[in-house]
């Protein structure tokens, strides 16, 4: 297959994925906030995303969140895209690291703040204080120009724990990206990501479950943004899930290339890159 027509297949999944986003993170978001525009029980589902078609707010998030989440997942699986410019130069992994860091410490601290909900819960100060790592997350769309939602305490303290995770992240994401090949510890990397989700999406259901009955506003409370930190995290793994789980049912083109410079490998080859150096054999 030519860099034409991978391009073209490239440019397809893009776009697939978009949608894809924008359809699912829509439903999510509705699901989560109709208690507030409903009575809880759902009705009000189908109203919330009629409210959004004609509201500015939430086109402003489509026009915002859609390009960021797709943008990061392109750049956190760019080393491994079957198309080098230069075949023979390796690719840089700083990309990927920063964003699979960031993935991690955003995971981090949905956990925190679900801790913080516990305490608050068992101290019984459930309705005293509230985070706010969301602040874009409401009823009548997008906050991103709100100067308010982004100085509040409450969103600049999560946010502060949010860069200091990020950043002890890169330390072993980096050491263990940077071993074996490519293809193989990507693949790791996201399931390891997946799997600490699911396992934080199901031990903070429970816990935003008892919050939502004796809070009087739980959009506030780090139950509710821990766990729709949770699931935006799950809906951002799914792109780089489906790719490498067809990647590795259909590793044609990794077998036949160095996963690490894209250089073509030449019949009776060594185990080694004659280009980059990189050894193929190191799992």
């Amino acid at each position: 297959m030519n860099h034409m027509n991978r391009g073209t297949l490239i440019f397809i999944l893009v776009v697939l994925v978009s949608i894809c986003t924008w359809v699912l993170g829509t439903i999510l978001a509705a699901l989560m906030i109709d208690p507030w525009m409903g009575d809880g029980k759902g009705e009000g589902f189908l109203s919330v995303i009629k409210y959004w078609w004609y509201e500015p707010g939430y086109w402003l998030n489509i026009g915002i969140l859609v390009p960021l989440m797709v943008g990061s997942q392109a750049l956190f699986l760019l080393p491994l895209v079957p198309m080098r410019l230069t075949p023979g130069k390796p690719s840089s992994l700083k990309g990927s690291i920063l964003v699979a860091a960031f993935g991690a410490g955003m995971l981090t601290l949905c956990l925190a703040m679900g801790v913080f909900s516990l305490v608050q819960l068992i101290g019984g100060w459930i309705n005293s204080k509230s985070l706010g790592m969301f602040p874009f997350v409401g009823p009548h769309g997008a906050a991103f120009l709100d100067e308010d939602a982004w100085s509040a305490i409450e969103f600049l303290i999560p946010a502060a724990f949010l860069v200091v995770s990020w950043m002890i992240w890169c330390i072993p994401i980096s050491r263990f990206l940077k071993r074996g090949q490519p293809l193989t510890r990507f693949s790791r990397l996201t399931g390891l990501l997946l799997a600490g989700t699911v396992l934080e999406v199901v031990l903070l259901l429970p816990l935003e479950a008892m919050v939502r009955r004796r809070s009087d506003c739980y959009c506030g409370s780090g139950s509710f943004q821990g766990l729709f930190g949770g699931l935006v995290a799950a809906l951002w793994l799914a792109g780089p899930g489906i790719f490498l789980l067809l990647a590795n049912r259909h590793p044609a083109w990794w077998k036949n290339h160095c996963q690490r410079c894209g250089y073509e490998k030449a019949r009776g080859s060594s185990s080694s890159c004659s280009e980059c150096g990189w050894d193929w054999s190191d799992g």
